[in-house]
């Protein structure tokens, strides 16, 4: 028999754990503080060193995320201590202890790959009502339900259920893949439309309709990422049709963002800024920054190996891209590189790869790629994709372990 002291540490265990994701996967608008920061997350991020303490235990992997923390506070004090900003450093190391609260506590809960199945399936249904909703106020002229980040001029570019509509892109197109992998846990067999349709219609319905009619050309680009799973033969006849329904939304909805995003694609591969400026200013202002710092990486100086300070690449990078504001920051987990050095760049990318990727899985890798590494470290869709592979990750061995 549980005590009932244990049960309600399981309980309570368990509670954290879903706030926490579920925190991380929204940022509706009345969280938002005016300056973007997600007071919400802020505030369950605080309670992290509490859940630390009070259960305290440290896992062997845990080294990494660790060591990478203790340089980003050594190397600045140590080689440009005139650069120090304490918020900026703290702010990431809250998102790191986060994460380590979350890995406690996923490994003492009861949480069951049938609990993460079924939470996923609420957070796509929720992305969907929310859509709908603003969708609906829209077409009646009423007040726009949480809305974030809103043009007028392109009326149905709506955010849903985080602050702007390409992040809510990213996220939804981050759960529907982690939906259907633990799908395939609780199967015990690769994702099957024909099987598998039936009864997961109206996840697909919701996910699909959010992804084609919120207005953002980023969501076509991942609906293309999260299709990847399904290329096999016996698959393409209902890839087909979901293709189709999605180019019939299109047409009907008229959106523009959708060969926008093909332009964009195509620019980004010739790896020439005005190229990628002239095909899709808003999207060159994430893609264009990654290549001014992935060019000036430089390994034979100090710098490049204990970074140039804190912020430095705010210092500078408006004079390369048309159209920043003074004191804009990018560049993904360039940035990490430039600011922090080599050595803080690598320990991050080794803790992402002990705890994120899969034998076998590919798609995983494409995923961090695409959505994590091209946000910054200080990034909530960055951690949230952390988390979200590491708790793939996490079921999958569980899984595996009872075979």
């Amino acid at each position: 028999m549980i005590s009932t002291v244990k049960r309600k540490q399981i309980l309570s265990s368990l509670l954290f754990l879903i706030i926490i994701f579920v925190s991380f996967s929204v940022s509706p608008a009345f969280t938002n503080s005016k300056n973007g920061m997600n007071l919400l997350l802020i505030g369950v991020m605080g309670l992290s060193p509490i859940i630390i303490a009070f259960y305290v235990k440290f896992y062997q992997s845990d080294k990494w995320l660790i060591l990478f923390i203790i340089t980003l506070i050594l190397f600045p004090l140590a080689f440009h201590p005139d650069s120090i900003r304490w918020s900026t450093i703290m702010y990431t190391g809250m998102y790191g202890l986060t994460f380590l609260a979350y890995k406690k506590l996923l490994y003492i809960s009861k949480f069951t790959v049938v609990d993460y199945h079924k939470l996923l399936k609420y957070l796509i249904y929720s992305y969907f009502f929310v859509l709908t909703i603003q969708q609906f106020c829209v077409l009646t002229g009423l007040p726009i339900f949480i809305v974030s980040n809103y043009d007028p001029n392109n009326p149905f570019k709506l955010n849903s259920l985080t602050s702007e509509p390409s992040h809510s892109a990213r996220i939804l197109a981050l759960l529907m893949y982690c939906y259907i992998i633990a799908t395939e846990l609780i199967k015990k067999r690769s994702y099957n439309f024909r099987l598998d349709l039936k009864q997961d219609k109206w996840v697909w319905t919701c996910f699909l309709w959010v992804m084609s009619t919120m207005g953002s050309g980023t969501a076509f680009f991942f609906l293309v990422i999260v299709l990847l799973k399904f290329i096999r033969v016996k698959n393409i006849l209902p890839l087909f049709i979901v293709i189709g329904v999605v180019v019939f939304l299109v047409n009907i909805f008229e959106l523009s963002s959708y060969e926008r995003t093909v332009n964009t694609f195509l620019a980004t591969l010739t790896l020439d800024p005005d190229t990628i400026i002239e095909a899709d200013h808003g999207a060159a202002f994430r893609i264009v920054p990654m290549i001014v710092l992935a060019n000036m990486t430089d390994l034979s100086v100090l710098d490049g190996w204990f970074g140039y300070g804190v912020d430095h690449v705010a210092s500078f990078l408006s004079f390369y891209m048309p159209g920043l504001p003074e004191g804009f920051t990018g560049g993904g987990l360039f940035q990490l590189l430039a600011d922090y050095g080599f050595i803080s760049f690598i320990l991050f990318l080794i803790f992402n790869a002990a705890h994120c990727f899969r034998k076998g899985d590919y798609l995983s890798v494409v995923i961090w790629v695409t959505i994590g590494f091209m946000q910054s470290i200080n990034s909530q869709i960055l951690w949230v994709v952390i988390i979200a592979l590491f708790t793939n990750k996490y079921f999958s061995n569980k899984v595996k372990s009872l075979m």
